[in-house]
């Protein structure tokens, strides 16, 4: 993902602060299935990459297809429900049927946006400096595995346009473009390991998990943080009171429920849009001034 500026208003956020704003906001997404909450948490997440990253219509557009196979996939192996469409092969396709698995399409989708966006605002220093003194050689290891994943993707193309240009991929041979995968693989796994390897020794001589050993770090907590842990303190209040009175959750078997829209509700609705609008209007107010002060040079 191509991002639209190196440095995101949203990330200069303190670590604590922004770790526990993707937790709240996913672990959200990740148990609630009622689909107006899912949807707003969607745009919301969606509206972030916007902002954030270039060619997001590529994103889009993928996800948008998985999301409509999950959608029609899942009443071939799931027959409950009271409302029958169509039978194929002697078995009834529901309504239910579909509506959940677009809810869960839309559960899925969601929760990989704002995982997109956390890999781009909790970068891995951020990370170790969150969890390093806890579990050295866990933060480590999890903050590689983040670290690795758009790595490989960067290295991929490289080696890719690498044997590109001495000559493979000359032909348009199906069997040709499978060895010259399994060639580009092979090389991957090699310099993946080598990698590994490097950091692994390059940490260990910094004495990084050794008792006693001081850090340095750049993050400091300010005024701003603490009013955004308040923010996130009182949305986590909100759900767990819309949790106790079943407005997080709606049952689709046998019948759908019917999605209340009354005051509570819309309460909770407008305050999950504002919590999940957060870092668009953060980015979008640093534009602005941004923007305002080149204006006045």
């Amino acid at each position: 993902m191509i991002l639209r500026n190196d440095e995101l208003a949203f990330g200069s956020f303190h670590p604590f602060v922004l770790f526990a704003y993707y937790m709240t906001i996913i672990f959200f997404t990740m148990f609630t299935n009622n689909p107006v909450l899912l949807l707003i948490s969607l745009v919301g997440s969606g509206l972030y990459l916007v902002v954030i990253a270039m060619d997001t219509w590529r994103i889009f557009l993928y996800y948008a297809f998985i999301l409509l196979l999950i959608t029609l996939t899942n009443p071939l192996f799931v027959h409950s429900g009271e409302t029958i469409l169509f039978f194929l092969n002697d078995r009834p396709v529901t309504l239910e049927a579909f509506l959940y698995g677009g809810t869960i399409g839309l559960m899925l989708v969601t929760i990989i946006f704002w995982f997109k966006s956390y890999n781009e605002v909790m970068t891995s220093d951020k990370f170790i400096f969150l969890f390093g003194n806890i579990s050295p050689k866990l933060s480590l290891t999890i903050s590689m595995i983040i670290r690795y994943v758009p790595m490989f993707r960067t290295q991929t193309k490289r080696i890719h346009l690498a044997q590109k240009t001495l000559g493979l991929y000359a032909s348009d041979s199906y069997w040709d473009k499978f060895k010259s995968g399994i060639r580009v693989f092979k090389s991957l796994i090699s310099w993946s390991l080598e990698t590994t390897v490097e950091t692994a020794k390059s940490m260990r001589a910094r004495g990084y998990g050794l008792k006693g050993r001081s850090h340095f770090s750049l993050f400091s907590f300010h005024q701003e943080d603490a009013v955004m842990l308040v923010i996130n303190a009182l949305f986590i209040v909100c759900i767990v009171l819309a949790d106790k009175y079943h407005m997080i959750s709606i049952t689709f078997y046998p019948t759908m429920e019917k999605l209340a829209f009354h005051p509570v509700t819309i309460f909770l609705y407008c305050m999950t849009s504002l919590f999940v609008l957060l870092p668009i209007f953060i980015e979008l107010k640093e534009q602005l001034t941004w923007r305002l002060l080149i204006s006045k040079i």
